[in-house]
């Protein structure tokens, strides 16, 4: 098969496992990771491989951009230290924890061998635990340090990797060049991707055309990844710093007729990008599975199971740790933020997801070292590598909606009244607008303005005096999650349907142009956008 058909087939093998997923109720992910394991028998598909450094420079940096660009920088800091002890501490723990399991059990294996392995597995993915979290209802403190985990600790676990890959490699390790590469990394990595982002902010009006304002959208992760790695810089911790940065004033430089397409265009890649990744994750499985031949199939089970048991035990064990021994043992800690629910502190240690970045270090491990001889227990490394990506992704993915729904999660009801008040200020800062409209006018009689003050009068109405409390609360819930409004909402798509069906209806009997059908069409799909909750 050519690359184009091999596209096509992957393309097609994309939606028909997205219908699956939907028919069947499993998170997405798994489906594609099943679906690539069975696929790769297929004629064209068997041989068919991506470079490790180009699934990180192809797939990274767009997903990584779209989380960080839409997680809050309030929420960030406020969860910074719960964020940082799962994104250095955990990571530097399940690292030490799987290179003494590996050491332990694997006869002839090296602590530097044991290392590259814990850095490989240690960082749970950004995209892995978005997806799978991404539509259970969730509070959302836990989707902020379950993110902001993900986005941080990939950085952390390549610095790790790449110190222990140059230990292997080597036979040598320094302290002190290991702690000046890491400062590097960091420094070098934030700083281009502040850079690269304060250019596209303060430069962006210049740009005067739609698909160049989207296309711009992505230059700044690729060039930010791609800067910070020539320069042997952290290019995650590049990419992370541009989304945050762009994300915190992207109201204020993109106008609402950009942002309605750049989001549509931006989920339709991050779907594409993320059912790939996975699907790749699953082809190479097959191929592994053929090179550990010469291994007994009764210890590689051995192996993968205890790697996968250690890393899970060490999550929880440190996330309740970390979760009330440090509030126990420092009582400001504990005056600042009381002790969480057992049930919330629960599926943080429960989602530990690996995926993408996991798989393209292991995959990118050199075959041979300095002096000529193999890469010690390179396979089995990627096999243990590919069986915990297996394990976080089918296992625990397929346990989670069960887990979230016997867990009575603790969700934080001031976030209704977040809503309530900024939708509420909005409304009366239109209205005292119009005040000054009408004053301005005199007493002329102005029709417009009676209609987008009626509009305002019954949104103030609707709204009441305060937050409504929804029956079922989400990590998405707001005061339009209420019952009533939720009513009013059907009636409005249900109205808005009708509306559709006759003017398609008159397009038919051709009384009307696809013109001026499409204009009206895309009124009533900006209205209908509005009321879909």
């Amino acid at each position: 098969m050519t690359t184009v058909e091999i596209l096509i087939a992957l393309l097609l093998a994309i939606c028909a496992l997205a219908i699956v997923a939907q028919r069947v109720r499993i998170s997405p992910p798994v489906a594609f990771l099943l679906g690539g394991i069975v696929f790769a028998e297929l004629p064209g598909l068997k041989d068919f491989r991506i470079e490790p450094a180009q699934i990180l420079m192809i797939f990274l940096p767009p997903l990584l951009m779209e989380a960080a660009y839409f997680t809050s920088l309030r929420d960030f800091r406020r969860n910074l230290r719960s964020i940082l002890q799962l994104a250095v501490g955990l990571v530097f723990v399940t690292a030490v924890a799987v290179a003494w399991v590996f050491v332990s059990i694997v006869p002839g294996a090296t602590w530097a061998a044991g290392f590259v392995l814990g850095a490989i597995v240690s960082p749970p993915d950004a995209v892995a635990a978005t997806n799978v979290i991404r539509n259970l209802p969730v509070p959302k403190r836990i989707i902020t340090v379950l993110e902001g985990e993900s986005l941080v600790n990939d950085a952390s676990g390549l610095v790790l990797y790449k110190l222990a890959v140059a230990v292997v490699m080597t036979g040598y390790f320094s302290f002190a060049d290991a702690s000046a590469q890491l400062a590097w990394m960091c420094f070098s990595g934030i700083t281009i991707g502040l850079a690269i982002a304060y250019i596209l902010v303060r430069k962006f009006h210049h740009i005067r055309d739609g698909s160049i304002e989207v296309l711009s959208t992505f230059i700044v992760p690729y060039s930010a990844y791609v800067l910070a790695e020539w320069v042997h810089g952290s290019g995650v911790l590049a990419v992370v710093s541009a989304g945050l940065y762009v994300g915190w004033h992207a109201p204020t430089i993109f106008s609402p007729k950009l942002r309605m397409p750049a989001e549509a265009v931006w989920k339709m890649v991050s779907f594409l990008l993320s059912a790939l990744v996975f699907l790749l994750i699953g082809l190479e499985i097959p191929a592994l599975m053929k090179r550990l031949s010469v291994y007994d199939p009764s210890a590689l089970a051995w192996y993968a199971f205890a790697v996968c048991a250690v890393a899970f035990a060490v999550r929880f064990i440190y996330v309740f740790a970390m979760a009330y021994g440090m509030r126990y043992l420092f009582p400001a800690i504990r005056r600042r933020d009381p002790y969480p629910a057992w049930q919330n502190v629960f599926l943080v240690a429960f989602v530990g997801m690996r995926g993408v970045v996991s798989l393209a270090t292991a995959l990118a491990l050199p075959v041979v070292i300095s002096w000529g001889v193999e890469f010690p227990h390179r396979d089995l490394i990627i096999f243990l590598a590919v069986s915990l990506i297996v394990f976080t992704l089918v296992i625990q993915g397929l346990a989670l909606p069960w887990v979230v729904r016997k867990l009575s999660l603790s969700f934080d009801m001031s976030i209704l009244q977040e809503d309530w008040d900024a939708r509420h200020t909005a409304a009366r800062t239109a209205m005292v607008r119009i005040e000054e409209i009408e004053k301005a006018d005199g007493p002329a009689d102005n029709p417009a303005l009676a209609r987008i003050k009626s509009h305002y009068q019954s949104r103030l109405e609707a709204l009441g005096d305060g937050p409504n409390t929804p029956l079922y609360p989400t990590e998405g819930s707001s005061v339009s999650s209420h019952p009533v409004i939720q009513e009013e909402h059907r009636l409005w798509q249900e109205l808005l349907t009708a509306e559709r069906q006759a003017v398609v209806g008159m397009r038919h009997a051709y009384t009307i142009s696809d013109d001026i059908m499409n204009e009206i069409l895309r009124e009533l799909d900006l209205m209908s956008n509005r009321f879909a909750h």
